[in-house]
Protein backbone atom coordinates (compact mmCIF):
# COMPACT_ATOMS: atom_id res chain seq x y z
CA UNK A 1 0.00 0.00 0.00
CA UNK A 2 1.39 3.25 -1.18
CA UNK A 3 2.05 6.14 1.43
CA UNK A 4 -0.41 8.62 -0.02
CA UNK A 5 -3.49 5.66 0.13
CA UNK A 6 -2.49 4.87 3.28
CA UNK A 7 -2.99 8.24 4.62
CA UNK A 8 -6.07 8.65 2.46
CA UNK A 9 -7.81 5.95 4.66
CA UNK A 10 -6.75 7.25 8.06
CA UNK A 11 -7.77 10.43 7.29
CA UNK A 12 -11.46 8.61 6.37
CA UNK A 13 -11.08 5.99 9.29
CA UNK A 14 -10.87 9.66 11.65
CA UNK A 15 -13.36 11.14 9.57
CA UNK A 16 -16.02 8.05 10.44
CA UNK A 17 -14.80 7.43 13.73
CA UNK A 18 -15.69 11.50 14.56
CA UNK A 19 -19.04 11.21 12.80
CA UNK A 20 -19.79 8.39 15.28
CA UNK A 21 -18.77 10.04 18.34
CA UNK A 22 -21.01 13.50 17.04
CA UNK A 23 -23.50 11.32 16.18
CA UNK A 24 -23.58 9.67 19.90
CA UNK A 25 -23.15 12.69 21.60
CA UNK A 26 -26.37 13.85 20.02
CA UNK A 27 -28.19 10.51 21.18
CA UNK A 28 -27.09 11.16 24.31
CA UNK A 29 -27.46 15.18 24.34
CA UNK A 30 -31.47 14.29 23.14
CA UNK A 31 -34.40 14.31 25.81
CA UNK A 32 -36.56 12.36 22.80
CA UNK A 33 -37.43 8.57 23.67
CA UNK A 34 -34.30 6.10 22.02
CA UNK A 35 -36.02 5.40 18.63
CA UNK A 36 -34.42 2.53 15.96
CA UNK A 37 -31.10 3.79 14.82
CA UNK A 38 -29.58 2.98 11.37
CA UNK A 39 -26.43 1.74 11.68
CA UNK A 40 -24.78 2.39 8.04
CA UNK A 41 -21.02 2.46 8.20
CA UNK A 42 -18.69 -0.53 10.08
CA UNK A 43 -18.39 0.00 13.93
CA UNK A 44 -21.14 1.99 14.57
CA UNK A 45 -23.53 -0.85 16.20
CA UNK A 46 -22.08 -0.78 19.46
CA UNK A 47 -21.97 2.84 19.97
CA UNK A 48 -25.34 2.98 19.20
CA UNK A 49 -26.02 0.42 21.28
CA UNK A 50 -24.25 2.22 24.13
CA UNK A 51 -26.24 5.21 23.68
CA UNK A 52 -29.45 3.37 23.97
CA UNK A 53 -28.20 2.11 27.19
CA UNK A 54 -27.69 5.83 28.60
CA UNK A 55 -31.03 7.01 27.26
CA UNK A 56 -33.09 4.05 28.96
CA UNK A 57 -32.14 5.37 31.93
CA UNK A 58 -33.62 8.65 31.61
CA UNK A 59 -37.00 6.64 30.84
CA UNK A 60 -37.08 4.07 33.92
CA UNK A 61 -37.33 5.02 37.76
CA UNK A 62 -35.83 2.93 39.96
CA UNK A 63 -37.36 2.30 43.34
CA UNK A 64 -36.25 5.03 45.88
CA UNK A 65 -34.11 2.60 48.09
CA UNK A 66 -32.08 1.64 44.85
CA UNK A 67 -29.10 4.51 45.71
CA UNK A 68 -27.30 4.47 49.02
CA UNK A 69 -27.22 8.01 48.97
CA UNK A 70 -28.55 11.05 46.63
CA UNK A 71 -25.60 11.63 44.83
CA UNK A 72 -24.98 8.07 44.83
CA UNK A 73 -23.86 6.92 41.33
CA UNK A 74 -25.96 4.91 38.57
CA UNK A 75 -23.94 1.78 37.73
CA UNK A 76 -23.83 0.26 34.06
CA UNK A 77 -22.81 -2.87 34.50
CA UNK A 78 -20.96 -4.72 31.29
CA UNK A 79 -20.89 -8.54 32.02
CA UNK A 80 -18.00 -10.26 30.36
CA UNK A 81 -15.83 -9.09 27.16
CA UNK A 82 -16.78 -5.31 26.69
CA UNK A 83 -17.69 -4.56 23.40
CA UNK A 84 -17.51 -1.20 23.55
CA UNK A 85 -15.33 1.55 22.91
CA UNK A 86 -12.95 2.52 25.93
CA UNK A 87 -13.15 6.44 24.76
CA UNK A 88 -16.90 6.36 24.63
CA UNK A 89 -17.11 4.97 27.75
CA UNK A 90 -15.53 7.26 29.32
CA UNK A 91 -17.53 10.42 27.78
CA UNK A 92 -20.37 8.51 29.33
CA UNK A 93 -19.11 8.53 32.58
CA UNK A 94 -18.87 12.56 32.38
CA UNK A 95 -22.63 12.49 32.33
CA UNK A 96 -25.48 12.73 34.72
CA UNK A 97 -28.84 10.80 35.39
CA UNK A 98 -31.20 13.00 37.70
CA UNK A 99 -28.31 13.76 40.67
CA UNK A 100 -26.29 10.54 40.06
CA UNK A 101 -23.35 10.33 37.71
CA UNK A 102 -22.83 7.51 35.50
CA UNK A 103 -20.73 4.42 36.59
CA UNK A 104 -19.60 2.02 34.29
CA UNK A 105 -18.18 -1.47 35.42
CA UNK A 106 -16.80 -4.21 33.66
CA UNK A 107 -17.90 -7.31 35.68
CA UNK A 108 -17.64 -11.39 35.38
CA UNK A 109 -20.79 -13.46 35.45
CA UNK A 110 -20.07 -14.63 39.06
CA UNK A 111 -19.61 -11.39 40.58
CA UNK A 112 -22.41 -9.61 42.87
CA UNK A 113 -24.39 -8.61 39.82
CA UNK A 114 -27.48 -6.86 41.98
CA UNK A 115 -24.76 -3.83 43.15
CA UNK A 116 -25.50 -2.57 39.32
CA UNK A 117 -29.09 -0.39 38.44
CA UNK A 118 -28.31 -1.96 34.93
CA UNK A 119 -26.82 -4.87 33.40
CA UNK A 120 -25.95 -5.35 30.06
CA UNK A 121 -25.19 -8.80 29.12
CA UNK A 122 -23.25 -9.52 25.34
CA UNK A 123 -23.90 -11.68 22.88
CA UNK A 124 -20.71 -13.17 24.24
CA UNK A 125 -22.51 -14.27 27.70
CA UNK A 126 -25.19 -16.22 26.10
CA UNK A 127 -24.91 -18.65 27.58
CA UNK A 128 -24.96 -17.65 31.23
CA UNK A 129 -28.06 -15.14 30.35
CA UNK A 130 -30.41 -17.41 31.39
CA UNK A 131 -28.94 -17.74 34.99
CA UNK A 132 -27.69 -14.19 35.46
CA UNK A 133 -30.90 -13.40 34.70
CA UNK A 134 -32.65 -15.85 37.84
CA UNK A 135 -29.62 -14.31 39.44
CA UNK A 136 -31.10 -11.01 39.64
CA UNK A 137 -35.07 -11.91 40.45
CA UNK A 138 -35.78 -9.99 43.46
CA UNK A 139 -33.58 -7.10 42.64
CA UNK A 140 -34.38 -3.87 40.99
CA UNK A 141 -31.50 -4.57 38.33
CA UNK A 142 -32.99 -3.74 34.60
CA UNK A 143 -31.23 -6.48 32.81
CA UNK A 144 -30.76 -5.82 28.96
CA UNK A 145 -29.66 -7.95 26.83
CA UNK A 146 -28.65 -8.52 22.38
CA UNK A 147 -30.03 -12.16 21.70
CA UNK A 148 -33.07 -13.50 20.52
CA UNK A 149 -35.17 -14.57 23.03
CA UNK A 150 -33.69 -12.63 25.99
CA UNK A 151 -36.70 -11.05 27.13
CA UNK A 152 -38.78 -14.03 26.79
CA UNK A 153 -36.51 -15.25 29.60
CA UNK A 154 -37.25 -12.91 31.67
CA UNK A 155 -34.69 -10.28 30.78
CA UNK A 156 -36.48 -6.85 30.84
CA UNK A 157 -35.41 -5.27 27.53
CA UNK A 158 -33.48 -6.82 24.24
CA UNK A 159 -31.99 -4.92 21.74
CA UNK A 160 -32.54 -6.28 18.55
CA UNK A 161 -30.95 -5.34 14.80
CA UNK A 162 -33.67 -5.66 11.60
CA UNK A 163 -31.88 -4.90 8.39
CA UNK A 164 -29.90 -2.06 9.56
CA UNK A 165 -31.94 -0.87 12.40
CA UNK A 166 -31.39 -1.21 16.17
CA UNK A 167 -34.89 -1.98 17.60
CA UNK A 168 -35.62 -3.26 21.29
CA UNK A 169 -37.99 -5.32 23.23
CA UNK A 170 -39.30 -4.64 26.65
CA UNK A 171 -40.50 -7.45 29.20
CA UNK A 172 -43.12 -5.57 31.25
CA UNK A 173 -44.23 -8.05 33.87
CA UNK A 174 -40.12 -8.84 34.62
CA UNK A 175 -39.81 -4.68 34.68
CA UNK A 176 -42.54 -4.78 37.22
CA UNK A 177 -41.19 -7.72 39.39
CA UNK A 178 -37.82 -5.58 39.43
CA UNK A 179 -39.65 -2.85 40.68
CA UNK A 180 -38.96 -0.67 37.60
CA UNK A 181 -40.97 1.59 36.25
CA UNK A 182 -40.86 2.38 32.64
CA UNK A 183 -42.25 5.61 31.03
CA UNK A 184 -45.40 5.16 28.18
CA UNK A 185 -42.97 6.62 25.82
CA UNK A 186 -40.65 4.24 25.84
CA UNK A 187 -43.12 1.63 26.02
CA UNK A 188 -44.88 3.42 23.02
CA UNK A 189 -41.21 2.72 20.80
CA UNK A 190 -40.90 -0.78 21.81
CA UNK A 191 -42.25 -4.21 21.09
CA UNK A 192 -43.76 -5.57 24.20
CA UNK A 193 -42.66 -9.48 24.86
CA UNK A 194 -44.12 -11.63 27.96
CA UNK A 195 -42.25 -14.13 29.55
CA UNK A 196 -42.21 -17.37 27.76
CA UNK A 197 -43.71 -19.16 30.77
CA UNK A 198 -46.96 -16.92 29.64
Amino acid sequence: MSLRLWKSRRRESGRGQRCVARFIIACWLSSAAPQAFSLNGEGVEYPVKLAFLYNFTKFIEWPPGSYRDPGAPLAICIVGRDPFSADIEGDLRTRIVGRHPVEVLTLKPTDTLSVCHMVFIPATENGQADKIVRDLKGSSTLTVGETEGFAELGGIINLTVAGNNVHFEVNQLAAQRAGLKISSKLLSLAKIVTDSAH
